[in-house]
């Protein structure tokens, strides 16, 4: 009975697969939306916009250093070939990885010095640039963490991802669970460090399990041919990182504090929806994570796919807007006003699900001319959108910009996308 018992389970395991990977996707959504909702109630909202102008320093900057790396990676995976070198994928993402964290580790020294200084200089900034310390020490972790990231999601193994982000909600929520009453602002940008350091750690594991690299190739030295490869996507991926991010710096610069919270609140509520996007490309098991992947570096991208991916993305976000003001109500205070800035900022999240398929198509199909004027033209639009609009609609204009730069991207892949399925179709005939 027993014996019988456990062949049954084991059955109900293997045909369901996505019974667990959604329960930690739902896990994963659980803690965003609880550890924004601590910091909220733990910390004022100018003290609030000051601790997440950190997250902008970090993972801002973070984007702009491995632009050119991440591109070079997923075009990688996801063509599944490369010209300019024979090594695994493994071995790419570990020597990439080292020339990255040496970059990121240089920026994070300068930092350091300028911060020394003004230290001196200017001792009335003394507890704002202690509240900052953290953010940037953690810039290294950041990066790595985040291409890891990147990686994973384009070999269409972004749970991995999911579980990564665990550390840094839970280190949130760890630190508002034991700080004491009045507890300082630089408590809690220590916990941001150190779920940064193990979300990194996490990456690293994950990553070694995914692309598996023996201890004697870890030591190669990347060859000269796959550095100009990835030099010549540094403006790409600088385009990119001001892209995600343009809106945004500009918003923590210009606005305040309160606005700051107001934008942070409502992002990291539309962040959820990430967490359920991924799985489009998982749903089904083996047999449909091949299919995907033969759709990706083929000439064309089947509609269905399209369509597919526009479906998904409208059940999953829809229902999130009709319960906007229920969703930002459990904030409170200044947070639950901002019901269009939350609308907006699902908008970015619905372009990026319906054109995700797109993307991947087109980085598996690198054409760097093109790829780079639309990503150029998308972060250009989202910056001046941004910049326009800041002085008279705050944290509104950020969202805007954001979504503006989004449906460029995503529509100009998709269009590409679909003139390629047209080709292929009038060849075939």
């Amino acid at each position: 009975m027993t014996t019988m018992d456990g062949m049954h389970s084991g059955q109900l395991v293997s045909a369901h697969p996505w019974l667990g990977e959604l329960a930690l996707r739902v896990l994963g959504a659980a803690l965003q939306i609880l550890a924004t909702l601590a910091l909220v109630r733990a910390l004022s909202p100018e003290d609030a916009g000051i601790y997440f102008r950190g997250f902008v320093i970090a993972l801002g900057l973070s984007a702009l250093l491995r632009g050119k790396y991440e591109l070079y990676m997923a075009q990688r995976i996801l063509g599944q070939h490369s010209t300019e070198t024979s090594v695994s994928n493994g071995v790419l993402l570990v020597q990439l990885a080292r020339r990255m964290l040496v970059r990121s580790s240089l920026l994070c020294a300068v930092l350091l010095v300028l911060t020394a200084d003004l230290d001196i200089r200017a001792p009335q900034l003394q507890a704002v640039l202690q509240t900052y310390l953290p953010f940037v020490l953690a810039l290294p972790c950041v990066s790595l963490s985040s291409f890891i990231g990147e990686a994973l999601r384009a070999a269409n193994r972004t749970l991995g991802i999911v579980v990564a982000t665990y550390a840094g909600n839970a280190s949130i929520l760890l630190a508002v669970a034991l700080a004491p009453a009045g507890a300082p602002l630089q408590l809690y940008s220590w916990a941001f460090f150190l779920g940064s350091v193990i979300a990194a750690a996490a990456a690293i594991g994950l990553a070694w399990r995914t692309f598996p690299v023996r201890p004697e190739q870890a030591s190669l030295p990347i060859s000269r041919d796959v550095l100009s490869a990835v030099d010549a996507r540094e403006s790409t991926g600088l385009a990119r990182g001001a892209q995600l991010w343009g809106p945004l710096c500009i918003l923590s610069v210009l606005a305040t504090p309160l606005q700051m919270a107001q934008y942070a609140v409502a992002a990291r509520t539309a962040q959820i929806v990430d967490y359920f996007l991924p799985s489009l490309n998982l749903t089904g098991g083996r047999e449909t994570l091949l299919a995907a992947s033969s759709f990706e570096t083929s000439e064309s991208l089947p509609t269905a796919r399209l369509v597919t991916a526009v479906l998904y993305s409208c059940a999953l976000v829809a229902p999130l807007i009709l319960l906007a003001p229920v969703t930002l109500a459990i904030y409170g205070g200044p947070y639950s006003s901002q019901t269009v800035v939350y609308v907006v900022l699902l908008g970015v999240q619905w372009a990026n699900g319906v054109g995700r398929p797109a993307v991947r198509h087109a980085v598996a199909h690198w054409d760097l001319q093109r790829i780079g004027m639309t990503v150029g033209t998308g972060a250009l639009a989202a910056i001046l959108v941004c910049a326009v609009g800041i002085t008279r609609f705050g944290a509104l204009a950020a969202a805007a910009g954001s979504l503006v730069g989004a449906a460029i991207i995503n529509g100009r892949a998709i269009l590409i996308a679909l003139h390629g399925h047209q080709t292929v179709n009038r060849a075939a005939a």
